[in-house]
């Protein structure tokens, strides 16, 4: 039997408020872009007072989501 092996990376995702003091940084060991989009979506739906969140990559960022897209 054969094993598939995905490669995981460390990805921060920051939930934004309205000011630079609203914020809210997490870390995340995933597999792709795309997992670390949706988990960011799930945080933003359980967060209401943070509109948008970040997601990077180390220097890379990968995407900025805003509730309801």
């Amino acid at each position: 039997m054969r094993q598939s092996i995905t490669a995981s990376r460390p990805y921060r995702l920051y939930l934004r408020g309205a000011t630079i003091m609203q914020e809210q940084r997490h870390e995340a060991v995933l597999a792709s872009d795309e997992e670390a989009r949706q988990l960011a979506m799930l945080m933003l739906d359980e967060q209401a007072d943070y509109p948008c969140a970040e997601i990077w990559d180390g220097a890379r960022l990968v995407c900025t989501l805003r509730r309801g897209e």
